[in-house]
């Protein structure tokens, strides 16, 4: 290039002609015209010109979009200022060795240095210039369509960039200008139109004044959304219901179920229509609602509320008896209940029942003993959708056949020592009966838990072999069990007369009554002699408690048993015998001088007992003894008169019954 302008040096002293206009007949690209001047090619020469001149230029703009042109405005260069040239992305360091004159176009986005360069009376001059070329991305928006014709934009935030607005044409003649927080808030827009159901949606950025980038997407609107309806509710087993419901187009449903009063989710979810199980206790009356919610709300519509009904269904005589929980679901002037209706065996049978508070229902139609009747009950609910509620089915088995009234004439008594129940069973008014069974129960005492002992077909009359009425008192229930399963509630209870002896010298039995129906009218005690068998009968009334004469010599000997009676029904006791110590008299001195009187010494009072009398000296030496008790001690020993003073005695006594009476003591001899 030196060798270059030499040449042209001397070329212009011909020609007269610039060099640089020369250099560019040439065709050579103008380079730095201060390129001699001495430069840092470290420096940064828009932050430090290092002593240049200053130059100086206009923009017709400083902002444009990718793919845009910038050029200098005519005449804001000033005149002084030679040898322009200009680096349109000036890096920061030194000054570059090509130049341009412009205009400038750039091809990517970002921020740039414009830097001129060129000459004042033959100094470096400088000018810079900042250019931001702004980006073009389109922004990624995804589309919502909600119930009601409401479309909702969602941007992806990350695409929104630098824009300075947006617009959406919604496609209906609207459109609006959002902010960049606005979009950030999801635009939604309803269609109001009576236009098509598709829509073409532009979303566009903008730089204002400058340039704008659209996007575009198509979404199908959705009418406005539907009340949900639970349209079958079915109970399957005592742990298992399942429902099924219908909703709008696109919708998602949440099944919520009643627990203690509030709706809670149970996190099942569907789409439109389907089918729900809910594991639960449906045993007890079970409420439903569902909820449909489109992508757009949070609070979503909300169906009638459907419950459960729960049936039970008992066997009588010739006819079944069902009764039900009434339907509990809510009622509005768009959610009627319309009526039940009864299936024995998947069957309808008998009518409808139009009132939702009857909840009882008698199938006497044809009933066969021993065939297994099958029911359940369906109610019907008219409202956004028509709703049947079914419940579980419950099975029993047939009864038809005979049964007596009620169990009211039943007797225990106490016979051979052994507990004997009579029952006395009154025809029923119709038929007669064929073939029965009683089956007993026994309680200890009164306050007993009773207890299955044994069952009597075809009889009235139990024996219970396994008791001991001298233990105490027992009480019994009779159940009568008919053909078919025909049973009537278990009789009152009767209870065995127990006779026992609180004290020695008295007689106690209880109190509870032998008979069914109606309490004990009169007690009276038996009185038996056991040694010759003869008896009385002594009445005490309704007293339960008996004392024998102190003095009756016959008391020890003598046996008891109590007769209760009640309208002509009779009841024994078991039998008892009062043990009392034998009435003896014994003295304490005789006089055994031969005078006739009070010679010998003995008991008196001794009847029919066993006996044996010992006589001991001080030294507690046996010197008479016999066990015959007519005779007593003469006042001898080995023939001899024995000693004036004190001897002991021991006197022992044995009753018929076994009763042993032993009596001890000193008597004084004395002549």
């Amino acid at each position: 290039m030196r060798v270059l302008r030499l040449w042209l040096t001397g070329v212009e002293g011909i020609s007269g002609l610039p060099v640089r206009w020369l250099l560019i007949m040439l065709g050579f690209v103008f380079a730095q015209p201060s390129s001699s001047v001495a430069q840092d090619a470290t420096n940064n020469y828009c932050e430090n010109p290092q002593g240049a001149e200053v130059g100086g230029f206009k923009l017709d703009k400083t902002r444009i979009c990718v793919g845009g042109t910038i050029a200098i405005v005519a005449g804001s260069v000033p005149a002084n200022l030679l040898n322009v040239g200009y680096a349109r992305e000036y890096s920061g360091k030194g000054i570059p060795a090509n130049f341009e004159t412009g205009p400038f176009t750039y091809a990517k986005p970002g921020s740039y240095t414009l830097l001129q360069v060129g000459t004042i009376n033959g100094s470096r001059a400088l000018a810079c210039q900042t250019v931001t070329v702004l980006p073009l991305d389109p922004i990624s928006i995804s589309l919502k369509s909600c119930s009601g014709r409401t479309v909702t934009v969602t941007p992806n935030v990350a695409t929104l960039g630098q824009y300075d607005s947006y617009t959406i044409n919604w496609n209906d003649g609207n459109i609006e200008t959002f902010s960049k927080a606005a979009m950030e808030a999801n635009p939604q827009h309803t269609y109001t139109d009576n236009g098509p159901d598709t829509r073409t949606i532009t979303v566009e950025g903008v730089y204002n004044g400058l340039c704008k980038t659209p996007s575009t997407q198509t979404i199908k609107l959705v009418p406005a959304g539907t009340i949900p309806a639970i349209t079958t509710l079915k109970t399957v087993s005592d742990n298992s219901i399942t429902l099924q419901y219908q909703a709008g187009s696109g919708a998602v449903v949440q099944l919520y179920q009643k627990v203690n009063g509030v709706y809670t989710d149970t996190g099942q979810k569907g789409t439109e229509s389907g089918t729900f199980t809910v594991q639960t206790d449906a045993r007890q009356v079970q409420c439903f609602q569902v909820v449909a919610q489109d992508v757009c709300s949070n609070s979503g519509l909300r169906s009638e509320e459907v419950c459960s009904i729960v049936l039970d269904v008992k066997a009588a005589n010739k006819k079944n008896n069902l009764s039900w929980t009434p339907y509990a679901g809510t009622s509005s002037s768009t959610n009627q209940f319309r009526y039940y209706r009864m299936l024995r065996n998947n069957a309808p049978v008998g009518g409808t029942i139009v009132n939702k508070n009857i909840t009882t229902y008698t199938d006497d139609n044809n009933i066969v003993c021993g065939t297994q009747y099958c029911y359940s009950i369906v109610a019907t609910i008219d409202g956004v959708a028509q709703t049947e509620i079914t419940s579980a089915s419950v099975c029993v088995t047939g009864v038809n056949g005979d049964l007596p009234d009620n169990l009211d004439n039943i007797v225990v008594s106490i016979e051979n020592n052994r507990p004997r129940l009579t029952a006395t069973l009154p025809k029923p008014a119709t038929g007669t009966l064929s073939s029965y069974t009683l089956a007993i129960a026994r309680a200890d005492g009164s306050s007993g838990t009773f207890n299955p002992i044994g069952t009597v077909p075809n009889d009235s009359i139990f024996i219970d072999n396994s008791a001991n009425p001298s233990a105490g008192s027992y009480c019994y229930q009779i159940t009568y069990q008919g053909v078919c399963g025909l049973t009537l509630p278990p009789s009152k209870p009767v209870c065995t007369v127990f006779l026992n002896s609180k004290e020695k010298t008295s007689l106690d039995w209880t109190s509870e009554s032998p008979f069914v129906p109606g309490p004990v009218s009169d007690y009276t005690v038996e009185v038996t002699d056991s040694l010759n068998g003869t008896s009385q009968k002594i009445p005490l009334g309704t007293s339960t408690h008996y004392d024998p004469p102190a003095n009756d010599p016959n008391a020890q000997s003598a046996t008891y048993r109590i007769i209760a009676t009640s309208g002509g029904k009779i009841s024994y006791s078991n039998f008892y015998t009062l043990h009392r110590d034998s009435k003896v008299f014994i003295p304490d001195a005789f006089t055994p001088n031969g005078d006739q009187v009070n010679d010998v010494f003995f008991p008196k009072g001794v009847t029919d007992d066993q006996f044996l009398m010992n006589i001991y000296s001080r030294w507690g030496e046996v010197v008479y003894s016999t066990t015959d008790k007519t005779k007593g001690w003469d006042g001898t020993i080995n023939g001899q008169p024995a000693s004036l003073g004190q001897y002991m005695y021991r006197i022992e006594l044995k009753d018929t019954t076994g009763q042993k009476t032993v009596r001890t003591g000193a008597v004084l001899l004395i002549r």
